[in-house]
């Protein structure tokens, strides 16, 4: 399938989530494929920083138990019994509502192209 430039997908997005702290000091994960980041930018803000801020902002836009469940699986690592022990809900509860962040923060994130990918997908079949 042909790529839309600057669209991200889930598997990106789970990516950043599983590496915030990296995200947050402005590493670069043990894991990451090495790649060329292209041409340095000349006002000092970098590929991760603008991933980040992204993200954030996805982050804070999902509805109230996603926000609380994504933000203690990826952001503050907390273990998921006392996750769900503290939002009073269950691990199926849980797993479902971290699926729902992910899917929505790469729905924000793509805006548009979203709908471009889909559109692609029917004609490409």
């Amino acid at each position: 399938m042909k790529k839309i430039e600057g669209y991200v997908s889930k598997k990106a997005v789970r990516y950043w989530l599983d590496n915030y702290e990296y995200l947050e000091a402005n590493d670069v994960p043990p894991d990451a494929p090495p790649s060329n980041s292209g041409p340095k930018s000349f006002d000092g803000i970098t590929s991760n920083q603008l991933n980040k801020l992204m993200l954030d902002q996805a982050i804070e836009n999902l509805p109230k138990l996603a926000k609380a469940c994504c933000k203690a699986r990826w952001v503050h690592k907390l273990p998921v019994k006392k996750t769900v022990t503290m939002l009073e809900i269950n691990q199926e509860v849980y797993y479902n509502r971290c699926r729902l962040a992910i899917n929505l923060i790469q729905k924000e994130i793509n805006g548009e192209k979203a709908q471009y990918v889909g559109l692609l997908k029917k004609i490409l079949g």
